[in-house]
């Protein structure tokens, strides 16, 4: 992605095969109002490959940045999203040391002052059976009693999704904002210790910081705040960093591009809201935040798992939006067992699986979002652009529906045996 003070489009194309994530990413220049350093005609691709992608702990990957084309490095950073980062290479080894769903991302500069940003994804799980001693006697897991998976998270203190998260998660609801737009930061602690607060910084293009906050997590170790960018401190152009920290040694990192302003304190107006979507399992309050648009409605397909968010976009923007793990969730899938054993009564719960991630469409295309990831939530960060109505939210299990259309159905119907038994005559009681 080439940040300038002009809207420029990234066309990123991602393709999973075994394990392999192959990312390509092909600048395109802006119309107009392109700065002298950035935005350069022509510019180049830049790919990216990170293998494996998934894989028992501890886990090491290769990854790989070349470009297609004359363009040369000319810094660059990988940030592996497990605390972890490397400066000035294109190409090196990283290990995952524990279990969880990694999101990591690799910023380079060329020569020719353009600035290329991709996030990769890495699931690492853990080792079944490492803490199982040569005396310990296992049930076998086709009795129906247990199975695997759920020895797997008995293993990891009797929670999968636990297992699964980062020690500190931050991320923001977009890739990139203009001056005046909200900037929504959300995190989660996996581990919360009492009355120990979350620090919060943003450091601009010239690593001066221009925001700090600080304040308790919740309950449940998520937490969320908003900053403006506008105002003096809201001028460079460039890479901007959120750096959180929870405790001595706890830190996380997120990335935006800011196209910069001219230090005035204009603000592009947000929206607040909570959503009350009512499905077969009762109402969930989804809880949103809309910049550049309205909310017109949700409903939820059961038979495809999918989310769907009618929308009114009167300019681009971006919906932050906390979904609840029992309304919609993107989980792993058990293998499909077949041959002469394919019999087992086994029961594998979705719940316990480990997280994959959700596919996100606006206007049926597919869309780069963040996410951060709770026990109970996952909040999703999703940008939009001007005219767009739909976006369906694709996971692997949701509730059954039990929406409109339902209600309506049952109305007529009960309308028709009202008019038939007026006609007709029929009774639906005995006659003494």
């Amino acid at each position: 992605m080439r940040t300038s003070s002009a809207f420029c489009a990234v066309l990123v194309v991602i393709i999973s095969i075994f394990g392999l994530s192959f990312i390509t990413l092909t600048p395109v220049h802006a119309a107009s109002n392109c700065p002298i350093t950035g935005c350069i005609e022509g510019g180049d691709t830049l790919n990216v490959v990170v293998t494996p992608t998934t894989g028992a702990s501890p886990l090491t990957v290769s990854y790989k940045a070349s470009f297609t084309g004359s363009s040369v490095m000319k810094s660059s950073i990988w940030s592996f999203g497990d605390g972890n980062s490397v400066s000035n290479v294109m190409n090196g080894t990283h290990t995952y040391q524990s279990a969880g769903n990694y999101t990591g991302t690799v910023e380079v500069d060329s020569t020719d002052g353009t600035d290329y940003t991709q996030q990769f994804i890495v699931t690492v799980t853990g080792t079944i059976g490492a803490n199982v001693g040569s005396n310990a006697t296992v049930a076998n897991p086709n009795s129906g009693i247990m199975n695997a998976y759920k020895y797997l998270q008995q293993e990891h203190n009797g929670s999968l999704v636990a297992s699964s998260l980062p020690p500190l998660s931050v991320q923001t609801n977009s890739l990139s904002y203009g001056q005046g737009d909200t900037i929504i930061i959300n995190g989660a602690v996996k581990n919360i210790s009492n009355q120990t607060a979350v620090t919060v910084r943003i450091i601009n293009s010239l690593k001066n910081m221009v925001s700090i906050a600080q304040f308790i997590p919740s309950s449940d170790g998520t937490f969320s705040t908003k900053v403006l960018a506008t105002g003096p401190l809201w001028t460079n152009a460039g890479n901007y960093t959120v750096l959180a920290q929870y405790g001595p040694a706890t830190n996380a990192t997120a990335r935006f591009s800011f196209s910069g302003g001219n230090g005035q304190s204009i603000i592009n107006i947000s929206k607040n809201g909570t959503y009350s979507l009512q499905t077969s399992a009762g109402t969930f309050n989804i809880p949103y935040t809309i910049q550049g648009g309205t909310i017109q409605n949700m409903q939820i397909n059961g038979q495809q798992a999918t989310l769907i968010v009618t929308i009114s976009a009167s300019s681009n923007g971006s919906l932050s939006i906390t979904l609840p793990r029992a309304l919609i969730d993107a989980k792993q899938l058990p293998p499909v067992i077949t041959g002469p054993n394919s019999t087992s009564t086994t029961k594998v719960n979705p719940a316990d699986m480990p997280d994959q991630s959700f596919i996100v469409q606006v206007g049926g295309q597919n869309v780069q979002f963040t996410e951060v990831k709770s026990i109970n939530s996952r909040t999703l960060g999703i940008p939009f652009h001007k005219g767009d109505t739909t976006i369906d939210v694709i996971g692997t299990v949701s509730v059954p529906e039990f929406g409109p259309i339902a209600a309506l159905v049952l109305a007529i119907a009960i309308i028709s045996i009202i008019a038939v038994s007026s006609k007709t005559g029929l009774r639906f009681m005995p006659k003494y």
